[in-house]
Order: structure tokens, then sequence, then C-alpha cells
């Protein structure tokens, strides 16, 4: 099998394996769509399994009303609604990535993967407004000041 190399400029020896190895180092670090998937579902998996590993030993550590009570009133703290509002981040984006891999695998739609991915992040952008507007809401109250925050759906 012949290759034609006429409209391309012959390189020295030396030229060629110094590009070789710079598009080699580059290419393999090159962030496209399927690989800032796969990256953000590892991550928001193991967050997940963080996530219930304390909040079950949380949960296996109360034994009187008194601690559940003192737990539920911290629970109302803003740290806890942001961290309620990235949990749900978490969720919706592991749950919609799953929903793309599933597509993907076993429909065969692999040519319409970037498609698929930015059609469920729309998805996924508009599940995380609509379920977060709660702790968006209650946090906007706590940094405004009460009657501060529209009530769209409160």
């Amino acid at each position: 099998m012949a290759v034609d190399t006429q409209d391309r400029p012959t390189a020295t020896a030396s030229e060629s394996s110094t590009t070789a190895r710079q598009e080699s180092r580059f290419q393999r670090y090159r962030v496209r769509t399927g690989m800032f998937a796969w990256l953000m579902h590892r991550l928001t998996g193991v967050g997940l399994v963080v996530y219930l590993i304390i909040h079950i030993w949380g949960l296996t550590s109360l034994t009187d009303p008194e601690t559940f009570n003192a737990l539920i009133a911290k629970y109302h703290s803003p740290i806890f609604k942001v961290g309620e509002f990235a949990l749900l981040v978490a969720v919706a984006y592991h749950a919609m990535n799953g929903l793309r891999i599933v597509l993907i695998d076993f429909l065969g739609w692999s040519p319409k993967q970037k498609r698929l991915f930015v059609t469920l992040g729309a998805v996924t952008a508009i599940i995380i407004l609509v379920g977060g507007w709660p702790s968006i809401y209650s946090l906007g109250e706590w940094i405004f000041g009460p009657g501060s925050m529209p009530s769209l759906f409160l």
C-alpha cells in the first residue's frame, strides 16, 4: 500500500519525533465531551458514596429525641442548604449521565453522543433549578434578608 506524501513537506527525523512526542502528550489529555462526562460521572459517584456513608453514620448516631432535634436544627443552617443543593446537583448529573450511557450502550446512539450530552445537560439544569429552588430560596433569604427573594414556586 503506497502512501501519498507529495502535498506534505518532508521533515527530518528529529523534527518528526519531537512533533510526534508533543502531539501524543497533548492528545492524551484533550478534554472532549465523552472524557468530561466520564470524569464527572466518576466524581459524582464517589461523592454520592461518601455522602451515603456519612448520612448512614449520622443516622445511626441518633439515640434520643434531643440529639435528633439538634441535628434537625443544624439542617436548617445555610451550610446545609449549600450541601443539599450540591447533593441535588450530583444526583441529577449522575442520573442523567447514567441515562446517556444506557442510551449509547444499548440503543447505539454513539454517533449522537455530543448532542445527547448537551440535551441531557439542559434537562439536568432544569431539574437542578426547579428542585434546588427551595435551597436557593432559603439561602437567599439568609444572605439578603427575609422577603428579598421572589417566591416563584413556594
